[in-house]
């Protein structure tokens, strides 16, 4: 196994501030050069940080795919300008070349600790399973949504991101940090024993497949015209069947769910995504096989 440097991003999102805190309290402690393989840290966007907001033009993590809608403006974009320095700086091509990229977040929905995942690549799914393996954590599988494009870790062999929460933007809660630096710390000890023989993948992974997003219920102006239902409020990763309360309306009307396929909700009311127009996403759960093919895909980074 090649791996050199993994590269650990916090602040992709300026107001996503406990992992910055997380990774200077464990590179303060730690020698970043261990067992072969260096951690690598950056702040994804430190002027967004230095300002307490999400973003200065655009999301910095939809700003990786020269395709998407950010990339067709023509005025400049300080995101854009960012993610191309961050892959010529860290990217496999790069001055400091990274072969992972874990990307560090908090969210103001009832995640708990959770791993996302962006499509089905063989070496995502051999970490994601590491992971998973020790500490129990979901698996958020985002795939199949035109909308959404140009992620951070898409920019690398692999990569994945690590979601914690609930926390507020820009609070600092010393559990929520304690959660990465968890994360952080077992990270290259878990490569070691993958490489070294010494952990085998569980036999299956379980996996919530995104599906597709809802928007609030809003009036004929386009303004938000209901709220997320009692029942469902922090009730991330709680199954959904027909007739379920999602919303309830100005006028006491209850939006319920009408489809015939159980679903699992995730960032349930996420603050950041009512500019998405986005108040909760669905997922279906899927058992998937693991497969000794990842093993050796990972081994090839």
């Amino acid at each position: 196994m090649t791996i050199q440097r993994i590269l650990i991003v916090s602040g992709t999102h300026g107001n996503e501030i406990n992992p910055i805190w997380a990774v200077n309290q464990f590179n303060s402690k730690e020698n970043t050069n261990k067992k072969g393989i260096e951690y690598k840290f950056i702040i994804g966007n430190p002027i967004a940080y230095q300002k307490g907001c999400r973003y200065i033009d655009a999301d910095l993590n939809r700003s990786f795919n020269e395709n998407n809608n950010y990339h067709q403006q023509k005025k400049s974009i300080y995101e854009i300008d960012r993610a191309n320095f961050l892959v010529d700086q860290f990217g496999i091509n790069g001055s400091q070349p990274c072969q992972i990229a874990i990307d560090l977040h908090t969210t103001t929905a009832n995640m708990g600790t959770s791993i996302v995942m962006y499509g089905r690549r063989f070496k995502d799914f051999c970490l994601a399973a590491l992971l998973q393996n020790k500490f129990g954590l979901p698996i958020y599988l985002h795939e199949k949504d035109q909308a959404q494009t140009g992620f951070l870790v898409e920019a690398w062999p692999c990569g994945l991101v690590i979601e914690v929460g609930a926390v507020a933007q820009n609070f600092y809660d010393p559990k929520i940090i304690n959660r990465f630096l968890i994360i952080i710390s077992s990270l290259r000890e878990e490569i070691d024993k993958l490489k070294n023989n010494l952990i085998e993948l569980p036999k299956e992974l379980v996996v919530y497949v995104h599906q597709g997003s809802i928007d609030y219920p809003r009036d004929k102006k386009g303004d938000i015209d209901g709220l997320i239902h009692p029942k469902r409020i922090n009730q991330d990763w709680k199954m959904i069947k027909k007739g379920d309360p999602l919303f309830i309306d100005r006028q006491g009307i209850i939006h319920k769910y009408d489809g015939d396929q159980e679903i699992w909700p995730v960032f349930i009311g996420e603050v950041a995504y009512k500019e998405k127009k986005i108040a909760m996403s669905y997922t279906k759960k899927e058992l998937i096989c693991c497969k000794n093919e990842w093993v050796k895909e990972f081994e090839s980074l």
